[in-house]
């Protein structure tokens, strides 16, 4: 499941972001987190610039802030994980079609990319993610998850995604006694979706 909008947040600027991992730091965040989300939301126009309703920007703001919270919290477990996997979304692939040469592999349900196009998301994302030692998925679907982590023994998993997928997926990897971390996606959609290559290089730990 993902959100019912779209957005972009490669429109806002780097401060944002700033203010979004300073919202994390906050000892009293539990007590504070709504009224931090508006006011981030209000600062930088959230709304406005993504062109969303005022709802829709705070809950991005507040799912932001849960994954990076997850992520400060298990950092030093899943930087000591000896076998981990990288989850892409296919949907960050340059093409979506026959243009795209990843090859479907039924028992995971999901892509392995043949690096077809050298300015793919995908295909840079997965260059770097066996460059650390990573095995690499290219997810076909949300669900797919299940099946790999049925099927492949790995002590950490680092996902991409949009935030609401991002939480979604981090219980059951959770449940699966099996640390998580999450890179959310700069812009969502159906296609085209986007990250930022050099976040996701930081947490290829």
């Amino acid at each position: 499941m993902s959100y019912s909008f779209n957005y972009d947040l490669g429109k806002l600027p780097r401060e944002f972001f700033r203010d979004v991992a300073k919202l994390v730091d906050k000892k009293d965040l539990h007590k504070k987190f709504g009224g931090l989300s508006k006011l981030i939301v209000k600062k930088f126009k959230v709304d406005e610039t993504l062109g969303i309703n005022s709802k829709d920007a705070i809950s991005i703001v507040e799912d932001l802030t849960k994954v990076y919270v997850k992520n400060m919290i298990y950092a030093e477990d899943f930087k000591k994980a000896k076998s981990k996997i990288l989850l892409l979304p296919h949907c960050c692939r340059k093409y979506i079609d026959f243009r795209c040469k990843a090859k479907f592999d039924p028992k995971y349900s999901s892509y392995s990319c043949t690096h077809c196009s050298e300015d793919c998301l995908a295909n840079k994302a997965t260059k770097l993610g066996e460059s650390k030692g990573y095995r690499v998925f290219i997810l076909a679907g949300g669900s797919c998850i299940i099946k790999i982590l049925d099927k492949v023994k790995c002590d950490a998993v680092l996902g991409i995604g949009c935030t609401e997928e991002l939480i979604l997926g981090a219980k059951f990897i959770k449940s699966k006694n099996k640390i998580g971390k999450g890179l959310p996606l700069t812009k969502n959609g159906c296609l085209n979706t986007k990250f930022n290559i050099e976040s996701l290089k930081k947490e290829l730990v």
